[in-house]
């Protein structure tokens, strides 16, 4: 296999994007990575569960989202390929997981041991840096959820989701869709007619 195609590499790519990591500090992490395979409706990781893993998405789409005790569905993101996934919250406190992270599509992932990729922030400044970039990263993108939700509306929202994923809808079924935008799936229905 050539080394540019190899799985890890794709990973140190995207992670080298977020914050360079000189290739002999990122070869220690390479050994934490185990390949997963999921199919249509697996989850990655159940809500009430311990949550001990995340993982780097290779291909395939999920979705992760809470589940009220009525039945209620709130879709809180997607996961796309070259994505990293993982209840980020449960796993820093230790405690049962808040949300489901289910495949929508036959998935396959690297996954890896959360403790184990922590201990590595102690080795290196490079992996400490990564952590603190990747924290901040997430605090924005919750920052942004946010505000969409709470100052825009259902046609903005729209607007912006498929200015950042104009393939979603291909991707990912409209109900779904609707979830994620705070909306029923008519409401949805409604806005798409409109645009027609």
């Amino acid at each position: 296999m050539d080394q540019k195609d190899h799985p890890w590499e794709k990973i140190y790519q995207t992670v080298n994007r977020v914050s360079p990591i000189p290739k002999e500090v990122w070869k220690k992490s390479e050994q934490l990575y185990t390949i997963r395979k999921l199919e249509y409706g697996d989850f990655l990781i159940k809500q009430g569960a311990q949550p001990t893993e995340f993982a780097f998405v290779f291909s395939g789409v999920l979705r992760e989202y809470y589940l009220t005790d009525q039945g209620n569905e709130y879709i809180k993101s997607f996961n796309f390929p070259g994505d990293f996934t993982g209840s980020y919250f449960d796993l820093l406190t230790e405690q049962p997981s808040t949300c489901n992270i289910r495949a929508i599509t036959d998935c396959e992932l690297a996954v890896a041991k959360f403790s184990e990729f922590r201990k590595l922030f102690s080795q290196d400044i490079a992996w400490e840096r990564l952590g603190r970039i990747f924290a901040e990263n997430l605090f924005l993108k919750k920052a942004r959820r946010e505000y969409e939700l709470l100052a825009l509306s259902a046609e903005e929202r729209y607007d912006l989701l498929l200015e950042s994923r104009p393939d979603i809808e291909e991707l990912v079924p409209q109900y779904h869709i609707a979830s994620y935008l705070g909306i029923t799936p008519v409401s949805l229905s409604r806005i798409r007619a409109k645009r027609k």
